[in-house]
């Protein structure tokens, strides 16, 4: 999405990344720019690596900004992420540079102090702020934050995740073998697997199968669930399928699950998953947890059942298989929806108003 707004609108970008970053697999990976991406990346160590929110960088942040002369300074972060609070300083110390910074909290959390005060301050001193939601941007304005927002959800690239086949024709086709679904993500204790196990019990007279892309460390709990009701042997698990290989994973299943469950501290924020596999053409099923339920509702492309609720979800997961003209309707409205709405170039076009906005 940055490089797309910088090429249509003619910015000179200076990226700055750190060094080596451990991923939530524990792997490092050494800062790089986005192949298309005509920018200066300035790399950097960070201290807490891998923790999002408590990194930041080793670098004197003032100083690159008065080196470089930026006329507008943005962190992807949360607003009280010390990364977050450390370029706001800087952009404030050289000018009082317009800043702006990035949000998926979607649940209004009391942090502790100072990350509490710095939060206040980063919305104090911030020109623009892009939550990804509607709640995300309700839960900051009533902690505090009252300037400008603009909604940018997460997004796909549309030359990666498209249909390649017509998109009717494959769900039809499909009536001819075993159902595919499939789950795509981190295997933890919110994702609601435990609880989908039991909801495929109650639909084990119907021809399907699942397909688990991804690994975590609640696998064997889900592991023992599918063997409690008695489906262990329908569940194919693939472990971790690089990032590039999933688009064409998604047009190979017929429906893609998102059984997340909300828990005290956690609501599913966005659901990326949803979008990339509706932009292959796949329908989904997704519970009702935090924003699923508004982007089915808003797309069309799939069903939402009650999260924690076994006899919901299988009674959706039957409707998928069963109905087949209402499952074909669902994939070419969800396709068309994330086409028009959340593909990358439409959303930098978004992120690039926003930004300019700002700019004196």
């Amino acid at each position: 999405m940055f490089s797309l707004a910088a090429k249509k609108h003619g910015w000179q970008v200076t990226m700055v990344l750190p060094q080596r970053w451990k991923n939530e697999y524990g792997k490092f990976m050494d800062a790089e720019l986005y192949p298309t991406f005509d920018a200066s990346l300035v790399s950097a160590p960070v201290i807490n690596n891998g923790s999002v929110p408590l990194h930041a960088y080793r670098m004197r942040a003032g100083a690159l900004l008065k080196k470089i002369s930026p006329d507008v300074v943005y962190a992807h972060n949360e607003a009280y992420a010390l990364s977050t609070i450390q370029w706001c300083r800087a952009a404030k110390q050289n000018g009082e540079l317009p800043f702006g910074f990035f949000s998926c909290q979607n649940l209004s959390k009391r942090y502790p102090i100072p990350f509490r005060q710095s939060e206040s301050w980063v919305y104090r001193n911030s020109k623009f702020f892009f939550p990804i939601t509607h709640a995300v941007d309700e839960v900051h304005r009533e902690k505090g934050y009252q300037g400008p927002s603009t909604i940018l959800p997460l997004g796909f690239d549309p030359e990666k995740y498209h249909a390649t086949e017509s998109i009717t024709k494959r769900h039809r086709d499909a009536s001819s073998r075993a159902f595919r679904f499939a789950f795509v993500g981190r295997v933890v204790e919110e994702k609601g697997l435990v609880n989908l196990a039991a909801a495929l019990g109650k639909i084990a007279d119907l021809d399907w199968q699942l397909i688990m892309i991804g690994a975590g460390p609640y696998e064997p709990q889900v592991k023992a669930a599918f063997e409690k009701y008695r489906v262990a042997e329908r569940v194919e698990w693939r472990g971790f399928v690089p990032h590039h290989e999933v688009a064409r994973f998604f047009e190979s299943v017929d429906c893609l699950l998102l059984p997340s469950e909300t828990r005290a501290n956690w609501k599913e924020q966005f659901g990326r998953v949803l979008v990339e596999s509706m932009a292959c053409g796949t329908p989904v099923v997704g519970s009702d947890s935090g924003e699923i339920p508004t982007i089915i509702q808003k797309t069309g492309g799939g069903i939402a059942f009650r999260e924690a609720n076994p006899e919901s979800c299988a009674e959706a997961l039957r409707r998928m298989i069963s109905d087949t003209d209402a499952r074909c309707e669902m994939a070419e409205s969800g396709h068309a929806y994330v086409h028009e709405k959340y593909a990358l170039p439409v959303l930098a076009d978004q992120f690039a108003t926003a930004v300019e906005s700002v700019v004196k």
